[in-house]
C-alpha cells in the first residue's frame, strides 16, 4: 500500500521540495496546507499515514496541531520538519506525541530516512533527545543563565510566542497568527519577561537568542 501523506508548512517552496522527496520515495501527497487549522482539517478528512509538520505555521502553531491530532480516531504519525532549534523543541514535540523531529536544511538530507523510519513504526529524534532518555535526565546543559535549561519552565504556547517575538512580530501579528487577542499576547509577553528575568524586550530577545531561539 502506498503511504499517504499530508504536508503542513506555510512556505510553498518548502512544500514543493518535501513533495519531491516524498514522491521519489513512493509516497502519495494527498494534501498540502499552509496553516495549522487547515492542516488539522485535512488530516481529519484524508486520514493519512503520515503528517509532515512545520512548527511556525499560522492560525494554529505546530505544537498545538500535534495536540489536536493525538486522537484515537486519527492514526497518522507526525514527523516535525522545522527550522526550530532541536535543543528547545525536539523534546517538547516528543512529549506532545510526535514520532520524529528533523531540522530543515537546504538539501533535506535527513527527510527521506526519517520518513522511512517513522512509517516503519520507529521514532526519529536528534541525539540530544535520545541522550536524555538514555541518561534518564531532562537537562543536559549546565545550570546557568542563558542555557536551554532556563527555558524548561516555559509552556509550549510561551515558547511559540517567544519565537515569534524574536522574529520581530508585534502583538497584533502574533494574535492573528495564533488566533489570540492582542491583549492575551501582551499578557504572555509580560509573563515571559518575568519568567526569564528580562525587564525589556531587548533583554528578552537576548535571552532567547542565547538559547538558540533565532527563528521558528
Amino acid at each position: 500500500m502506498v503511504p499517504r501523506v499530508v504536508i503542513i508548512d506555510d512556505h510553498p517552496l518548502m512544500r514543493m521540495a518535501v513533495r519531491v522527496v516524498l514522491e521519489r520515495d513512493g509516497c502519495e501527497v494527498v494534501a498540502e496546507c499552509h496553516s495549522g487549522a487547515d492542516g488539522v482539517q485535512a488530516v481529519r478528512t484524508h486520514k493519512p499515514d503520515l503528517v509532515i509538520l512545520d512548527l511556525a505555521i499560522p492560525n494554529l502553531d505546530g505544537l498545538s496541531v500535534i495536540g489536536r491530532l493525538r486522537n484515537p480516531t486519527l492514526a497518522a504519525s507526525i514527523l516535525v520538519l522545522t527550522a526550530s532549534d532541536s535543543r528547545n523543541y525536539a523534546m517538547r514535540c516528543l512529549q506532545a506525541g510526535a514520532s520524529g523531529f528533523v531540522c530543515k536544511d537546504d538539501r533535506l538530507d535527513e527527510l527521506s530516512g526519517a520518513v522511512k523510519a517513522v512509517l516503519a513504526g520507529y521514532s526519529y529524534f536528534p541525539r540530544v533527545v535520545t541522550d536524555m532518555f538514555r541518561d534518564g535526565v531532562q537537562e543536559l546543559l549546565p545550570q546557568k543563565e542563558g542555557t536551554a535549561s532556563e527555558l524548561d519552565g516555559l509552556t509550549d504556547r510561551e515558547m511559540t510566542i517567544l519565537g515569534l517575538l524574536v522574529k520581530g512580530m508585534n502583538n497584533h501579528e502574533i494574535g492573528r497568527t495564533l488566533m489570540l487577542s492582542h491583549k492575551t499576547v501582551s499578557t504572555y509577553k509580560i509573563r515571559l519577561m518575568g519568567k526569564l528575568n528580562a525587564p525589556t524586550m531587548v533583554d528578552l530577545i537576548k535571552v532567547a537568542e542565547r538559547n538558540g531561539i533565532e527563528t521558528i
